[in-house]
């Protein structure tokens, strides 16, 4: 599967690679010294979002196997200087037990805003040979802290 990027999250990715790169025999101290304050609410999955990351089409949990991308759409808040947002996307169950708890996307992108609140959504596309039905779920994490955990299946 994969997962398109807007040009927030393009930037967003470049970002991680110089901070990594800047990262290795110095710490920042604001990372080290201020606790993480970063929230995630408001997550829900649809099939569409408008550019402010917000759902255009229903929200819910239940996708056919013809269905073309899903959207995750959530809300940072109290942002903490250098949060570092993974987004993670699981096959958990179902018509294929070879595939049982994998990882079938994931991405990684910087917080900007220190304090503010502001939504994004990341999807995943439906992959060439198509959906498999079962379970699945969506793990929101900051700085490797699992936050939120959205299931959801394809029938």
């Amino acid at each position: 599967m994969s997962l398109k990027y807007s040009k927030w999250h393009v930037v967003s990715i470049l970002l991680i690679i110089v901070a990594l790169a800047g990262s290795f025999g110095c710490k920042s101290e604001s990372a080290n010294n201020k606790p993480d304050t970063t929230k995630i609410s408001d997550a829900v999955l649809t099939t569409a979002v408008d550019n402010d990351s917000k759902p255009t089409d229903p929200v819910k949990n239940v996708f056919s196997t013809g269905t073309p991308a899903i959207y995750c759409s959530f809300k940072l808040s109290d942002v903490s200087p250098e949060a570092m947002i993974k987004v993670s996307w699981i096959y958990v169950k179902g018509e294929d037990p070879n595939m049982q708890d994998s990882v079938i996307d994931e991405t990684y992108s910087i917080a900007s805003g220190e304090g503010g609140s502001y939504y994004l959504a990341l999807y995943v596309d439906k992959p060439a040979s198509g959906w498999y039905k079962g379970e699945y779920k969506v793990v929101l994490s900051v700085n490797n802290v699992e936050k939120v955990t959205v299931p959801f299946k394809i029938e």
